[in-house]
């Protein structure tokens, strides 16, 4: 699959420098992945951290396309929530609405985190 959704992790790795394995050709990103990038810059203690953050945040807001939740994506989010709970996981919200928006567009999670394996219906590349 060429097609993927970025998720937070992919983003972190560039930033400090972390190696990456070839992405796919068209990455789009979830605005849940631009609200924890966001999130990084409010938070950052260190006014150097902060702007690396932030430069990382203004690239992929520039860079990407920045995919929105609606109402397809909420219906898989609670189908893959469903899924997690029954199989007695802990809900990980972000990551669910990041899978949610992959199923939605027809894409893969592209990922540095482990997380996203417990996701049985949803693609996911290890870079």
């Amino acid at each position: 699959m060429s097609r993927a959704i970025a998720d937070t992790s992919v983003f972190i790795a560039r930033e400090t420098g972390r190696p990456l394995a070839d992405l796919p050709d068209e990455i789009a990103v979830s605005v849940v992945t631009a609200a924890e990038l966001e999130l990084g810059v409010l938070r950052a203690r260190d006014q150097a951290v902060r702007a690396a953050r932030l430069a990382t945040l203004s690239r992929v807001r520039a860079e990407y396309p920045l995919l929105p939740i609606d109402d397809a994506t909420a219906s898989w989010f609670a189908r893959i929530a469903d899924e997690q709970l029954r199989a007695d996981r802990k809900l990980r919200r972000h990551d669910t609405w990041i899978a949610a928006t992959a199923l939605r567009h027809g894409a893969a999670v592209v990922t540095q985190d482990a997380d996203f394996t417990g996701f049985a219906s949803v693609e996911v590349l290890r870079v």
